[in-house]
Parts: C-alpha cells; sequence; structure tokens
C-alpha cells in the first residue's frame, strides 16, 4: 500500500515546470529511456564480468585486479548516467515510479548492491596479489559475487515492472 505522503510529493513534482517540459517535449523520455538502458547494458555488463572473474567462470588467465581496473569505471560511469536518466524520468513521471513496489524495491536493492560493489572492489585491492588466481578468492566473496549478480538481474526485472504496475 502507498503511503500518503509518496503519493502527495509525487503530485508535487508533476506540477513542476521541469516535470511539465519533460511530458510537454514527446521525445524527451523514449529518448532518456534509451540512454538509460544503454549505461544498464554497461552497468551490468561490467559487473557480471567481474563477478563472473571472482567466480572463475571468466577470463581465468587474466588477473582479477587487471579484469577489475578494466571494467569497474564501466560500472560507476554507467550508474551516474543512469542516476541522472533516471531522475528524469522520475521527475517526467512521478506517479508511475515513486507510488510502487517495484521502484521502491529497484532503489533498495540498488543502494545494497551499490554498498556491496564498493566493498568488493576495496577487497580486490587489497588482496590484489591473493585473488590474482581464481582458486585464490575466498569462498565469502564468490557468495558476494553470486549476491551482485542477482541484485542486478532483479534490479533490472523491477525496473521493467513498473511499467507494467496497474
Amino acid at each position: 500500500m502507498q503511503s500518503a505522503a509518496i503519493s502527495q510529493f509525487a503530485d508535487w513534482i508533476a506540477r513542476t515546470s521541469l516535470s511539465n517540459v519533460i511530458v510537454t517535449y514527446e521525445w524527451i523520455i523514449p529518448s532518456t529511456q534509451s540512454v538509460h538502458y544503454m549505461a544498464l547494458a554497461v552497468l551490468f555488463s561490467s559487473a557480471a564480468i567481474i563477478n563472473l572473474r571472482i567466480l572463475g567462470l571468466v577470463s581465468g588467465h587474466t588477473p582479477l585486479t587487471r579484469v577489475a581496473e578494466r571494467f569497474a569505471p564501466g560500472i560507476w560511469i554507467a550508474l551516474v548516467v543512469m542516476i541522472v536518466t533516471g531522475l528524469v524520468l522520475l521527475i517526467g513521471e512521478p506517479a508511475r515510479s515513486l507510488t510502487t513496489w517495484e521502484f521502491q524495491s529497484k532503489m533498495a536493492m540498488l543502494v545494497i548492491v551499490a554498498a556491496l560493489t564498493v566493498y568488493m572492489q576495496r577487497r580486490i585491492a587489497d588482496r590484489a596479489g591473493d585473488w590474482d588466481v581464481a582458486a585464490a578468492v575466498p569462498g565469502t566473496a564468490r557468495a558476494a559475487a553470486v549476491a551482485s549478480l542477482v541484485l542486478w538481474m532483479l534490479i533490472i526485472v523491477a525496473g521493467r515492472w513498473i511499467a507494467y504496475h496497474v
């Protein structure tokens, strides 16, 4: 059940001039969604490669530190792009997003997986020499990699599900 405060906040955003501009120009939302989805592809593929390398499923011949150095920037750059484009989409259609459990779940999972990603990147940096061999990656890191992959996939599903919320 949605909170009255969230509904009131969504209504307030919908009445702003910026929201009006976003919905008035019909090209803004589809263009923003396109950029949002492209950034999502970069983010998810970068996170997947790092996590699959932690699990020893891809690039076993490449040191984990090199894989992380190559793909981690893609996560953070794409995340910034997704936050900016997500805000534009949110401002354009606040009631469609803010009031849904799908959006709220997506945001909660995003906070968790971002914190997990920061933690894992710090662990990789601290254990650079030890973790370059797939067999040396501890079980907790492997569990975190699985959790990260699952959370990113659930975020994608929740994001797509917003469009089908009745």
